[in-house]
């Protein structure tokens, strides 16, 4: 297959899709917002301030400590709102752009003595940990592990808020990944098992708080509940040279919900098609009165049936935290979570089936594949750790992250294998899978601030290591075939015999990064080197690999006045292979990518626009050895290249919108396996296009009231290797009603409106059906 010449027209539509999205934002005047404001405290007030108004606030914990506002209502620009909320009170705000700066009024200062500024909420320097009102997050720290602007980073990088999920009512991580340029979500359907997604057509990682979350035995993945998330940053291609091996996709890290000074008292109930409901709860505060220790806890409880008949999703799921400022330049942050999951697993039919007409027409959206005294999914999962900073002066500070995480899973599945010559009769196999895992990982970085001549430099070096350790016991049976389109269930069979399987990995990683400043000029590069030994068990059979590999990154990116800038990088990741049937020792699967991309943000506005092309090769990929079919060889190359659009804006007052658009080019280009040659890899689309918009009403009759609504198209997704079929293409809706006006909130939420069928993996799993949801809520 020959690359398609496509960069220069490539390159035009994605400027002038920049241009188009930027159209609005060179008009804007001083906005006015509807303002609703209880009489409560003065902090909390700023927070609801800032949500309502997108601003971004710096202020010191003690300047609003004791202190109390009066009601604040009405149609208001940001300045009359802020003078409002703090008359009376001492304080004085400044305004730059989008950034409020709250101090002492002159009056109010002791001896002149001017008060250091510490983040509250929000933050004209965003605080990475915290997720910024509204859509639209302009700094991250995944693609840097530094605070860093997005503008600055010459990668791809998107950040989901916490306002996004919560208007989207999401029920898992992956659905924020939903409107996500690049990333294709639930391509194995509606799966409560584990996230299934793609970035840019390979496989991507998954961390937590930038740490790794391991995937357990066969079917055992960590499926982080987003009640207890703050935000989601999905970085995009290799990201070896500072996370070590991995999915040459990208990674999707999960920022969790950590304690602030603010009081936070929000209890929530949902209801839902399908038997849903569900309650949840987030509290926290300061406990002692100069805000150096604070805590939150916050979870969930769900009784739930699903889309499918004879199953459950039920989870308990708490989160506990506590920060302590032990000094003023050391902080620790404790994390803790435990989730209880009791599942039923998802109907698995036979490949292709459900592209195909039976006897009574298409197999049924609900109907059950399984057993319903013999499936289930039971999971629980824990973890613990820290997050520690100490600066040790303006220029150095010290991070390092700990985690240690237990996982546990008790599996059992009956599936269809097979359609009769009836056209109604499935063969149907059985399945165990006993899983638990014990893992381990710490990262620690110095990170320093120096100039040479013209040169700032901000150098981060740091080691990593990952300690992971898994036992599973599986097994594959027979079970009772089973009439599709008349069930009877209850037939009893021989369970399956397991096998115990294990695996062991320890990796240790060092890095380097420098972030070079020089006039409008932004360079970033990096080294890093690891050694990661694996081991497989297979019943009496064993493979391990010892791997050496170094790793790299190298980006440029130049930022003109308009708020435009153009960057172009490189970047390569690995993964480590086991097994035994190669003929010599495995070498890890490597990759690498050139990016060249275009980020865009008005000045004195909050919208974020990026385009990027990319060309990315996977090497060393598995193929049937020539010379001997029984044996596995590594002389296989997937190559992948493409274009992302996203953007994220405000359009005028009270109008927010996210759109993106991905083309992927994507094709097996090395291979001893002829037919495989130049096919699409499994699981890709070739188009998506996403839109959601949302507004605020500004008429007074509906204060509070706001709507929203989205579109995902999604082109047709390969369902076999060899691209004999594939999953139909199809085009989703997604609706929401909400109020929000003073503690009380209220939502109304319906995913796949037009209750759209659709199929995803080999065309025998079926995706997402039509979900209702309702939810009120109370912040005081």
């Amino acid at each position: 297959m020959n690359p398609r010449a496509c960069v220069v027209p490539v390159v035009s539509a994605a400027v002038a899709c920049l241009a188009v999205f930027a159209a609005p934002s060179q008009a804007q005047t001083v906005a006015s917002f509807e303002i609703s404001l209880s009489a409560q405290p003065l902090g909390d007030a700023l927070n609801e301030l800032a949500r309502q108004t997108r601003l971004q606030l710096i202020v010191r914990p003690e300047l609003v400590a004791g202190k109390t506002t009066a009601a604040v209502s009405g149609r208001l620009t940001a300045r009359q709102a802020l003078d409002r909320v703090l008359a009376g009170s001492g304080l004085t705000a400044s305004l730059d752009g989008g950034t409020a700066i709250i101090s002492a009024a002159p009056a109010a200062l002791s001896g002149g003595r001017v008060l250091s500024e510490v983040v509250v909420t929000g933050s004209g320097k965003e605080p990475i940990n915290v997720s910024p009102p509204g859509y639209i997050a302009l700094r991250g720290a995944t693609a840097t592990k530094t605070d860093t602007p997005l503008t600055e980073i010459p990668q791809s990088i998107s950040v989901i808020t916490r306002d996004q999920m919560e208007v989207q009512a999401i029920q898992t991580v992956e659905q924020s990944l939903r409107y996500t340029a690049g990333v294709l979500t639930e391509i194995t359907g509606y799966d409560l098992r584990y996230a299934s997604l793609n970035i840019r057509g390979f496989d991507a990682s998954l961390y937590r708080d930038g740490l790794r979350l391991f995937r357990t035995g066969t079917y055992g993945d960590w499926l982080a509940d987003p009640q207890g998330i703050e935000r989601v940053e999905v970085l995009k291609g290799p990201s070896a040279m500072l996370y070590g091996q991995g999915g040459p996709g990208g990674l999707v890290n999960q920022v969790s919900k950590r304690p602030v000074a603010e009081a936070i008292n929000d209890v929530g109930l949902s209801v839902g098609n399908h038997q849903r409901y569900q309650t949840n709860f987030d509290f926290g505060r300061a406990i002692n009165q100069d805000a150096t220790v604070m805590f939150r806890v916050n979870g969930l409880v769900r009784d739930s049936k699903t889309q499918t008949d004879h199953s459950q999703d039920n989870r308990v799921f708490i989160a506990p935290s506590l920060t302590w400022k032990l000094t003023d330049d050391t902080t620790l942050t404790l994390l803790a979570d435990h989730t209880r999951d009791r599942m039923t697993p998802k109907s698995w039919w036979p490949n292709q089936s459900l592209l195909l007409n039976y006897a009574e027409g298409r197999i049924p959206v609900d109907r059950f594949a399984g057993e319903p005294d013999f499936d289930r999914y039971d999971r629980d999962m824990s973890s613990a750790g820290y997050l520690l900073e100490h600066r040790v002066d303006n220029s150095l500070v010290l991070r390092q992250n700990l985690r240690h995480a237990r996982y546990d899973l008790d599996y059992q599945h009956v599936y269809a294998t097979a359609m009769g010559r009836d056209n109604r009769t499935a063969t149907r196999a059985s399945l165990i899978s006993n899983s638990s895992s014990r893992a381990t990982t710490v990262d620690t970085h110095l990170q320093k601030n120096f100039g040479t001549g013209p040169l700032q430099h901000q150098v981060l070096v740091g080691v990593d290591y990952q300690d992971f350790s898994g036992v599973e016991n599986i097994g594959f049976g027979t079970a009772p075939s089973l009439d599709v389109f008349n069930p009877v269930y209850g037939r009893s069979f021989v369970r399956p015999v397991t096998t115990r399987n294990t695996a062991e990995l320890s990796q240790f990683g060092v890095y380097i990064q420098d972030q070079i400043k020089i006039d409008r000029w932004i360079i970033n590069a990096g080294l890093r080197h690891d050694r990661a030994d694996t081991e497989r068990g297979a019943g009496t059979a064993t493979a391990s690999a010892k791997d050496s590999k170094n790793s790299g990154s190298a980006g440029v990116l130049y930022r003109f006045d308009s708020g435009f800038s153009p960057y172009v990088s490189y970047a390569t990741s690995f993964a480590p292979v086991v097994g035994t049937n190669y003929g010599s020792a495995p070498k890890p699967e490597t990759a690498k990518q050139v990016e060249l991309g275009l980020k865009y943000q008005p000045p004195g506005s909050d919208s974020f626009m990026t385009a990027s092309l990319f060309d990315m090769s996977k090497q060393n990929v598995t193929t049937v050895d020539a010379g001997n079919p029984l044996l596995r060889t590594q002389t296989g190359e997937v190559r992948s290249r493409g274009l992302e659009l996203e953007a994220k804006t405000r359009i005028g007052q009270g109008l927010d919108l996210i759109a993106s658009y991905t083309w992927l080019d994507a094709w097996v280009s090395k291979s001893n396996d002829a037919a495989e040659l130049g096919k699409r890899p499994f699981q890709t689309a070739r188009n998506t296009a996403k839109l959601w918009v949302d507004y605020a009403f500004q008429h007074e009759a509906m204060r509070g009231w706001g709507i929203g609504g989205g579109v995902r198209r999604v082109g047709p997704t390969v369902a076999d290797t060899y691209n004999r079929y594939f999953n139909e293409g199809y085009t989703l809706f997604d609706a929401a009603l909400h109020y929000n006006r003073g503690n009380l909130r209220f939502a109304l939420n319906v995913a796949n409106l037009t209750d759209r069928v659709t199929t995803a993996n080999r065309a025998q799993f079926y995706g997402q059906d039509r979900t209702i949801t309702a939810t009120v809520g109370y912040r005081w």
